[in-house]
């Protein structure tokens, strides 16, 4: 960094300073935490996208990633530039504080990205950001021991709530250290606010004021963990007080009107207290109202505080804030309009949201939301990039000599003012310079308030250390209070949102529905439940009524679950070997869950929680019975909604506005009889699937195809393909082709992000299905897992004019855009039946031969469940081959088998099964079929001659699949 002789011959050159690299680059990486966090609060909404895919570990990250990992790293830079620069020894210590803070950042991505067992994630990263904010508390004495004012007591205690709240994350939920968070940011913002504009706070009482409502706010914090049931209240209060006082002597009701940048950061202050109020009166009602019922509530409050709140007081000073670090310019402009409206457009999103419990609303504001904080981003680049004046370089030596100036000279001269800030400060003049402290008892008062509040909470947050589980029960318990209307609107999905600063809000955690009030017994039930196969193991719990119950998940399984409650708690996704705690404060009622992967809970990952004693069901865990034993009913009325989407004639026609899939199908290069390697890659991946203009369906693929690619070869070929999982779930693969695939090892889960090789040499002939084979089966076969092998025998077949393919498979609608619906597969109803993935598409893009040519026609039932009769309507089939045997074949053809395996000396008569019946003496006899039949997972091929041009309908004989899809035009011309 420049020295300070350095700084003034630059001033007084006119050159520019060079661009602080370091700080730079710790401002970037706090940018990426932003970013990460923003992805995260995405991912716990439920709102779809590509950052669905992130590791289970990074949504429950996201308090900690915004409020430690951005905010907190750039808190420590700014107060270490500061620090050093207002000092005549210019010490760099005060550096190491949002060093280690980045360092804890990569320990979030070391930690998510390696095998290391989940609950790393909290232990490393909350240690960096301790040792971090410790640093930051030693600047703040620092500070106060060479400029004694009531701003740096205030922010010496948030920075103190910090350091504490960190620690003790090593060992407690998010959930319940949401405040202390909160409150860390908080009482920074107001001890900024009171040096900035400490002359507006000359009222005798509204400094030392400050400092009482601050040091409140650490007893409250306190008192929130281990006697919630009134310390939320008493928070709430605190916060109020302290936001009213702020309100009433800042200078933001008198600058709001002023045009350009005073008026854009008095307005942002006045929005930023309104919602600041908001919070603080809802944590006031939650326990005395009900509220603490409703993860809406909660995460309302929550939002209202860190967006409302703090991201608006950001906003209102960042064009302050930025050039203090990078020694740039960066002049005010109107783009900041736009961070601004986002975050109040989102918040007002989330208040209608809640007050109505309408979940698409609430999820619209947390959007805006995660766009109010990329567009801050991008508004910061914009002002930097739009400078077109030389930089003005001011020392912030000098920045905060002036202030000091200013505030105690408002007599002096523009003149006399320059004069003075050209030279730094002396010692003496650092150790004695103190705005507005006439009342010098009062700050003294303060001084040792403010010693003994963050002593107090040191020490209880080393007890809670070392007894964490107090901490967990007790918070928790008190915030149970039913809600029957919220909890019963959450338990509707399978996924209920959670304060997004925190694993699970307090809501979640606590028991829901209309159960007569059960009286705390302050006893915790602790369980662990494992994975079994496609079930949870134990699978029913008894719990007594009043307990708090503690739920260890451990994912023993060997593929990605996760488990949800009724009352909105969520382990998150949990890949094999990983765990995680679900938290009840309350048993009141009893209490279903699950797991939310599509299918799971169809297989049986069901969990029911019993009160000892058989009390009344609540209505959450009723709605949840309800949902699962009327799921049929609601998958019946699902299907009737998309009726009127999925009709015939708009499948038709959406048929011919997008591309076929290819059905050709490439021939062998004649005479080539020998044995070769084949070697193929398949990616498998998610998309989305276009049905009709108004309807869409989510699908897993094999190299976003569907079906997957076809693969082709001949008895004696030896097959390597390298499978790569690029979703965010397990997957696997199942080739029929091969016979030599062990269940588990060969055929094993691919886990996100993974590949598996796959070998299988090919020692029969025929068309082989391929397909998923994780669990559900169906599940995944229904979305698009699924593909054919085609095996040729050593002596290749006879030649044909066209070779085609055809797999039959079915979908089962879950709502547009939405994965498949388990229910009505389990039902057998498909909505739509398809020949290679597009209902009609071959009546659109016809299937084309010239007359009297010979075709071949490969077919497959890739299911999952319906039945296949491969008819083309005017035609007969002179051979049919299925499932090793020929039905029918043309006598015109020799025997290619070299075997009795499938050598036409034993055809069968239509419709008998036993080949001892209705035998005929040869393949010379003049037969025919009119149908291929087959089940799923079978196939085989038909062979034909057309002697007159016209089109012929391609139609699975079972009319009512027919009429749902499965149905094409094979065009003779």
């Amino acid at each position: 960094m420049p020295s300070s002789n350095s700084l003034s011959s630059m001033r007084r050159s006119g050159k520019k300073l060079p661009l602080p690299a370091f700080r730079i680059a710790l401002l970037i990486t706090a940018a990426a935490s932003m970013l990460v966090g923003v992805l995260a609060s995405l991912v716990r909404a439920s709102i779809p996208g590509p950052w669905a895919g992130l590791r289970p570990a990074v949504p429950n990250l996201h308090g900690a990633l915004m409020v430690f990992g951005f905010l907190g790293t750039a808190i420590s830079l700014e107060r270490a530039v500061a620090y050093r620069a207002g000092s005549p020894k210019h010490p760099r210590w005060a550096f190491a504080a949002p060093l280690f803070s980045v360092i804890a950042n990569f320990l979030v991505a070391v930690t998510v990205l390696s095998p290391l067992p989940v609950e790393y994630t909290q232990i490393l990263p909350g240690l960096g950001w301790t040792v971090s904010l410790i640093i930051l508390s030693a600047v703040y004495v620092g500070v106060y021991a060479r400029q004694h004012s009531f701003a740096v007591l205030i922010q010496l205690m948030g920075a103190v709530i910090g350091a504490c709240s960190a620690l003790l994350w090593t060992r407690l939920d998010s959930d319940i250290l949401t405040p202390w968070w909160l409150m860390m940011l908080v009482l920074t913002i107001v001890g900024e606010r009171l040096e900035l504009a400490h002359v507006a706070f000359i009222h005798p009482i509204a400094k030392p004021g400050l400092v009482c409502v601050s040091a409140a706010i650490l007893i409250s914090l306190v008192c929130s963990l281990i006697a919630p049931s009134w310390g939320y209240s008493l928070l709430g209060l605190c916060t109020l007080t302290l936001l009213v006082l702020m309100f009433l002597f800042d200078t933001a009701r008198k600058t709001y009107r002023v045009p350009g940048v005073t008026g854009f950061m008095g307005i942002s202050m006045l929005v930023a207290y309104f919602w600041g109020l908001c919070a603080s009166l809802t944590w006031i009602v939650s326990n005395s109202g009900g509220l603490a019922g409703s993860s809406l509530w909660w995460d309302f409050a929550a939002h209202s505080l860190a967006v409302g709140f703090i991201m608006t007081m950001v906003v209102a000073h960042v064009c302050v804030i930025v050039p203090s670090i990078i020694h740039r310019s960066m002049p005010f402009h109107p783009i900041l309009w736009l961070p601004l409206a986002l975050f109040t457009l989102g918040l007002a999103l989330r208040f209608i949201g809640t007050v109505r419990v309408a979940m698409p609303v609430w999820q619209a504001g947390d959007c805006f939301n995660a766009l109010g904080m990329l567009a801050l981003v991008a508004s910061v680049i914009t002002m930097l990039a739009r400078s077109h004046h030389r930089p003005r370089i001011v020392s912030p030596s000098v920045t905060l000599r002036m202030k000091h100036e200013a505030s105690r000279h408002r007599q002096s001269s523009a003149s006399t003012t320059r004069q003075s800030a050209t030279k730094l400060p002396s010692r003496h003049e650092s150790n004695t310079r103190l705005p507005n402290t006439t009342d010098q008892p009062a700050l003294q008062r303060s001084q040792v308030l403010t010693w003994i509040v963050c002593t107090a909470l040191v020490l209880s947050s080393f007890g809670l250390l070392i007894r964490p589980d107090f901490a967990t029960t007790s918070a928790q318990a008190s915030l149970a209070a039913p809600h029957a209307s919220a909890s019963s609107s959450a338990s509707s999905s399978s996924s209920s949102p959670s304060s997004s600063l925190g694993s699970t809000s307090p809501e979640q955690a606590g028991s829901s529905g209309t159960a007569a009030p059960v009286t705390p017994t302050g006893h915790t039930t602790a369980v662990t439940i494992s994975v079994e196969g496609m079930s949870f193991t134990p699978s029913t719990l008894a719990v007594p009524a009043g307990d708090s119950l503690t739920i260890t998940f451990i994912n023993t399984g060997n593929q990605i679950h996760d488990l949800v409650l009724s009352t909105g708690a969520t382990s998150g996704r949990l890949a094999p070997g990983q765990k995680a705690q679900l938290h009840v404060p309350l048993v009141t009622s009893e209490i279903e869950g699950w797991c939310s992967l599509p299918g799971h809970r169809q297989m049986g990952m069901s969990l029911h929680i019993v009160l000892k004693g058989g009390a009344k069901r609540s209505a959450t865990s009723q709605k949840a019975d309800d949902t699962s034993n009327s799921t049929s009913a609601s998958s019946d009325n699902t299907s009737s909604s998309l009726s009127s989407l999925i009709s015939p004639a708009q499948l038709q026609q959406f048929a011919k506005k997008v591309p076929a899939y290819s059905a050709n199908l490439k021939g062998y290069t004649a005479g080539n009889r020998e044995a070769t390697t084949r070697r193929y890659s398949i990616t498998i991946s998610q998309g989305k699937q276009q049905i009709t203009n108004e309807l869409s369906r989510e699908t897993w693929t094999f190299n976003s195809r569907q079906p997957g690619p076809v693969l082709r070869g001949k008895v004696g070929d030896h097959f390597i393909i390298t499978v790569k999982n690029t979703t965010h779930m397990d997957h696997s693969i199942d080739f029929h082709a091969g016979a030599d695939a062990v269940p588990n090892k060969v055929m094993r889960s691919i886990a996100p992000g993974k590949s598996l090789v796959y070998s299988f040499t090919a020692a029969r002939w025929g068309i082989w299905m391929y397909h998923c084979s994780s669990m559900p089966m169906s599940m995944h076969i229904a979305n698009g897992m699924f593909g054919a092998v085609i095996i040729e025998p050593a002596h290749e077949l006879p030649a044909v004019d066209h070779e085609y393919v055809l797999v039959q498979s079915e979908q089962y609608l879950g709502g547009s855009g939405h994965s498949a619906d388990a229910t009505r597969i389990a039902s057998m109803n498909p909505d739509i039946v398809a020949f290679n993935g597009r209902a009609f598409q071959y009546d659109a893009h016809p299937l084309t031969m010239k007359a009297k040519e010979r075709v071949r026609i490969w077919v497959l039932n890739a299911g999952p469940n319906s039945p296949l009769s491969f008819h083309i309507v005017g035609t007969q089939f002179s051979t049919v081959f299925s499932e090793g045997h020929y039905s029918v074949k043309d006598d015109h053809q020799p025997n290619t088998t070299g075997s009795d395996a499938g050598v036409c000396n034993t055809v069968r008569g239509e419709g008998q099964a036993d080949s001892s019946t209705a035998k005929q003496s040869s393949c010379g006899d003049a037969t025919g079929s009119q149908a291929l039949s087959l089940l799923p997972a079978q196939g085989g091929f038909v062979e034909l001659t057309v002697p007159k041009r016209g089109d012929y309908p391609i139609v699975n004989h079972v009319m009512s699949l027919a009429e749902r899809g499965a149905h094409g035009i094979l065009r003779v011309e």
